[in-house]
């Protein structure tokens, strides 16, 4: 059975269709360059209602392990690789790449030429695409007629838990799993709650931290939480990773811009600032923060991407807040950058012995 890739540009891809072959995808067509993690690229939240193309060639050899899953549903529209690969040879293995996109009920296209559609988006940039079983006539008409997923993020715990310490709080803008489980790995109580909660909630928990997540989206459209965050900075040690580093620039009165392709991939060199280490990170995302809207907030620039110059981490000097565009958890990706979590815990710790 066929497949079509049109973009906003009237480009056009065709191909063998994969996972559900009878559903259509719409929505933004982005590129991943990472050579393994295809499943929790797949199941991470940020990549709602994208779609995701593979560079690397091959896909799915390594197969579906359950307990590396990102989120329970998952947001992307549709997959575009090069060749699926039919079977799957790893201990954790418990399906198909291929049956696990029909159970999600998301569609994908293979046997087309995953690089020339990367060349294409890297020098016309990220846009609007379409992936259908039959060409497209009216792009507009159909891009339109196809829904739309919704996030789904964690209810409101019931109760007040007690145990480990330090306590988390993590705001859910559409959080990786693999962030809770770097803190829990780290002796933390972890308490995940909407992104909607008011401060007055938050409270009721008595943490001793606040961590925004990741998240989809453009961060302008979440302005209503941007009081919510000043509050909570003034209030606990604070953190973001994302979403939630370009949230926390967003309250403090820097602006955000959106990238040409975005930077979806797991070797993404990033340097510090003063010191000039360099690390290698995973990242997702098709927005950064305005380096030029820096200038007039109190924000310093704690790291930067090589490849582009772009903020990649921001610091508000004598409060406990401090922020990464990168995905420190990785899953997928390298664990150079998991010092932030110990970062971010050690600062709870001096807040406490400061308070004590």
């Amino acid at each position: 059975m066929q497949k079509f890739l049109t973009l906003a540009d009237g480009t056009q891809w065709f191909g063998t269709a994969i996972g559900d072959r009878h559903r259509a995808g719409a929505g933004q067509l982005i590129f991943n360059t990472g050579m393994s993690g295809y499943q929790e690229t797949i199941t991470d939240p940020s990549y709602l209602n994208q779609l995701i193309t593979f560079t690397y060639p091959l896909i799915g050899n390594y197969g579906i392990d359950p307990t590396v899953d990102q989120a329970k549903a998952v947001g992307a529209q549709a997959i575009i690789v090069h060749e699926l690969a039919d079977f799957s040879d790893h201990y954790g293995s418990r399906e198909t790449l291929d049956h696990f996109l029909i159970a999600h009920h998301v569609p994908g296209i293979a046997g087309i030429d995953t690089r020339d559609v990367t060349s294409h988006l890297r020098k016309f940039g990220s846009q609007a695409a379409l992936l259908t079983s039959q060409p497209v006539h009216d792009f507009q008409a159909e891009y339109a007629a196809i829904p739309r997923k919704q996030l789904t993020t964690r209810p409101l715990p019931v109760g007040l838990p007690t145990g480990q310490q330090p306590k988390i709080v993590i705001m859910d803008f559409g959080e990786k799993q693999a962030i809770e489980d770097a803190l829990l790995a780290r002796g933390c109580q972890v308490i995940s709650v909407p992104a909607t909660v008011t401060f007055k909630t938050i409270a009721t928990y008595q943490p001793d931290g606040i961590l925004l997540s990741n998240g989809p989206g453009d961060p302008q459209t979440y302005h209503h939480v941007l009081p919510t965050i000043k509050r909570l900075a003034a209030t606990y040690p604070l953190a973001g990773i994302c979403l939630g580093h370009q949230l926390i620039a967003c309250a403090f009165g820097a602006t955000t811009y959106q990238l040409p392709f975005g930077h979806h991939g797991l070797n993404h060199p990033v340097q510090a600032v003063p010191s000039g280490a360099v690390m290698m990170t995973a990242q997702n995302h098709d927005f950064a923060v305005d380096p030029a809207s820096i200038a007039n907030t109190p924000l310093q620039v704690t790291y930067t991407e090589l490849n582009d110059g772009s903020i990649e981490g921001l610091t508000l000097p004598h409060q406990k807040v401090q922020s990464v565009q990168f995905h420190p958890e990785a899953h997928p990706g390298p664990q150079e950058a998991s010092q932030f979590f110990d970062q971010f815990i050690q600062s709870i710790q001096q807040e406490a012995i400061a308070n004590a």
